[in-house]
């Protein structure tokens, strides 16, 4: 019978695990032999411990190594408060414990760690320690083992370390994958891919494999073989460590997708990438799980003996007992395909251990009843299958892969066929050819009309038989079956009619979005040519008020090193005043180049930078405070500059000659108001001296008092200048259309 894919997606498994070796364990001993800080010496040896720990094979005196080495590494972390790291050596300790085959003193030292962690509040060290807690828990205990995930995503949460809640993420993924809940592993993986993104990590290979793995399980095959393209082109454009590590995941993903979809070029071609760059990184889990995956194509390809060899060269060469159960299948699968169950026997029987002693769980029990099964099948023991294809019907949830139940019903379809239940073989032929079409879409018309001649076969090979048996049933018999053919072709008709509706439909829908793809590419890239115009316009607005703004500072130092030549006090006063008003235009241009906003101005910032700025520039006896009130108020440049030369003008004056030498305040207000033809009123007032009659717009001939006129004038408003107890000058304008 034909061999499906039934490979789980170890997705942390197949990831490079072996990339720690002698030079590098030479290395770091040569290192902390050199090293005098305590703190990093520490951290030195715990690498080198877990260095030992994780060299392949289980050698005592590497663990003996690994267990001094990281003894040594708990005193000097404890000796220099370095708590976190403490705890994480407990928890390294416990699995050094959990290698040398001591369970009870692993899991006692692991609560111990958690003890510690959490007296301490280690957030860090407690979110390790409850994601090794949560991996020790069987798949099935899928409560504590959820709940065990959530403490450590709580405690990570609460670090600075921001690598960590996506690792446990990754983790928690992969349980879910493995227990059969696909739609949860990809939402988990998928967030873990968005934090990593948030802190800059582009490398989400390993994420991305994992979403396509589940898609895959879920039969969303173009979805699948979209996210395994794209972590192909992240490991194959990041030129990183970790990326190079992933590759051999990734050409493997993207194989099985291929295989799945009947790409079978494509797919073998991934396989044999992924093989030899496994191979060249010695990545012993990475080159278990692709030759299986590539025996299993060789098969499909009718190369059995290719595939048996290479089954063969690999578990002599690289010896591996994590393994076992899918050589095991694999070996039967490939034995009884090529109908020797002579040979398949001694895999049957490994099988058949492993089944009786019911540690087996989740996906790898799976496989095994199903090697089993299929076993039964090829040696004739038809009655000996139903016990385990009834465990495996129990097992399936409604989360489980349409391959499981695809392969279940093939497999019940050929046990009813041979024992000549025909009524249950046809149900299960139609149930097996409803989850062919979702897994073979392309193939639907070629699959069918394939497993209906197997069926009509064999059907007519057991009507002989009862013919001879029984020969008055034979009219009877033949009718039943000219209506079951008649109907079910029947069905086949109307169901390729509909199917070439669908595909019509989808046809259009395609060309509909292509087009429609198109135009918003070209609507894009105008959109980013016209910011990127906007952007240039901007940094030319801004040059520009900077050099007017460089260009006005000239000036100020030009007057103020004339007036250093002047004698005449009126001429140095009319320099000074010059240099004011300058510097009133010029803070504008400032705070135009500063900010992001290129053509309004903040006119509270502005009238408190203007009015210390003038009274800094008076160097005088006499106390003036400034009282100053201003709504929120921007305006624009043209706006806002008038408004700084009246000021300017104004609190010049009141400085200069509203006090003589007494103390005296200047009163400012610039707010909104209404029910009256301007929008805005600028006062500025003083209890000085005043001046010695009431002043209108036609009343004062100086140069400060025109100027003030006139640029009013050129805001549209009102200027007002009453003297009672002092000067009051009032100038109302609107503001300008469009501006806030």
């Amino acid at each position: 019978m034909r061999i499906y894919l039934i490979l789980s997606i170890f997705i942390l498994s197949i990831f490079n695990t072996f990339g720690q070796d002698n030079t590098t364990i030479h290395r770091l001993l040569d290192s902390i032999s050199h090293e005098k800080d305590p703190g990093q010496k520490a951290r030195m040896l715990y690498d080198a411990a877990k260095c030992y720990l994780e060299k392949p094979g289980e050698s005592k005196k590497d663990l003996d190594s690994a267990l001094w080495l990281n003894g040594t590494s708990q005193k000097l972390h404890l000796s220099v408060n370095l708590k976190t790291e403490a705890a994480l050596n407990m928890l390294l300790d416990a699995r050094i414990q959990e290698e040398m085959g001591k369970p009870d003193l692993a899991k006692s030292q692991k609560k111990a760690s958690l003890l510690f962690a959490n007296a301490h509040q280690l957030a860090k060290a407690s979110a390790m320690i409850y994601l090794s807690m949560a991996n020790d828990i069987k798949d099935v205990d899928f409560h504590q083992k959820t709940s065990l995930f959530q403490q450590a995503l709580e405690q990570a949460k609460k670090t600075s370390d921001k690598s960590l809640e996506p690792k446990i993420l990754m983790e928690q993924s992969s349980f879910l994958s493995n227990y059969g809940d696909y739609k949860g592993a990809i939402a988990t993986a998928h967030r873990a891919a968005v934090l990593k993104k948030q802190t800059g990590d582009k490398n989400i290979s390993q994420e991305l494999v994992s979403v396509a793995g589940n898609l895959r399980m879920l039969l969303r095959l173009k979805e699948a073989l979209k996210y395994a393209l794209e972590a192909r082109r992240v490991v194959e454009n990041e030129s990183t460590t970790t990326t190079k590590d992933d590759l051999a995941a990734v050409y493997n993903i993207v194989g099985l997708i291929y295989y799945d979809l009947k790409s079978n070029k494509e797919a073998l071609e991934n396989y044999q990438k992924a093989f030899e760059i496994a191979k060249s990184q010695d990545d012993r889990y990475g080159i278990h799980t692709i030759t299986l995956n590539l025996a299993t194509i060789l098969s499909r390809l009718n190369r059995v003996s290719d595939a048996l060899n290479l089954l063969d060269n690999v578990t002599k060469d690289y010896a591996s007992d994590i393994y076992s159960i899918r050589y095991a299948y694999l070996y039967t699968m490939l034995y009884t395909r090529n109908k020797n169950t002579k040979k398949a026997y001694p895999y049957y029987q490994e099988l058949l251990t492993y089944y009786k002693t019911g540690n087996i769980t989740g996906q790898e029990r799976h496989i095994m009843m199903i090697g089993i099964a299929s076993y039964l099948f090829a040696d004739g023991q038809i009655k000996q299958m139903y016990p385990y294809l009834e465990e495996i019907e129990r097992s399936m949830t409604k989360e489980s892969s349409l391959l499981r139940a695809s392969e279940l019903r093939k497999l019940y379809y050929l046990a009813d066929s041979a024992r000549g239940d025909f009524k249950s073989a046809f149900k299960n032929l139609a149930a097996f050819k409803t989850i062919s079409d979702s897994i073979n879409s392309v193939e639907r018309a070629k699959e069918l009309t394939a497993l209906q001649l197997d069926y009509d076969t064999e059907k007519k090979d057991h009507d002989i038989v009862l013919l001879k048996q029984k020969g008055q049933l034979q009219k009877s018999l033949l009718e039943r079956e000219a209506i079951i053919r008649n109907v079910f072709i029947g069905s086949f008709v109307v169901l390729l009619i509909f199917a070439g509706f669908l595909y019509i439909q989808n046809a259009i829908k395609k060309r509909s979005n292509a087009k429609l793809t198109l135009k918003q590419e070209e609507i894009n890239a105008q959109n980013e040519k016209l910011k990127q115009l906007i952007a240039e316009k901007e940094w030319l607005l801004k040059e520009i008020h900077h050099r007017v703004k460089n260009n006005m500072q000239i000036i100020i130092s030009l007057l103020n090193t004339q007036s250093a030549y002047l004698e005449n006090e009126d001429a140095i006063s009319a320099i000074q005043n010059s240099q004011n008003r300058m510097h009133a235009m010029s803070l504008i241009h400032q705070k135009l180049y500063q900010t992001d906003n290129l053509s309004r101005i903040d006119m509270k910032w502005y009238i408190q930078e203007l009015t210390e700025y003038l009274k800094d520039s008076f160097q005088s006896e006499k106390s003036v405070k400034f009282e100053i009130q201003v709504d929120p108020i921007t305006l624009d440049v043209a706006q806002a500059v008038p408004v700084g030369l009246i000021l300017n003008e104004a609190i010049n004056n009141a400085i200069k000659h509203a006090f003589a030498q007494r103390e005296g305040t200047v009163f400012i207000s610039f707010r909104r108001i209404k029910a009256t033809p301007y929008d805005l009123l600028l006062s500025i007032a003083d209890n000085g001296i005043g001046i010695q009659k009431d002043l209108s717009s036609s009343d004062s001939d100086s140069f400060g008092m025109n100027l003030m006129q006139g640029l009013t004038s050129q805001l549209d408003g009102e200027f007002k200048l009453t003297s009672d107890q002092g000067v009051f000058i009032t100038i109302q304008f609107s503001q300008k259309e469009g501006e806030i």
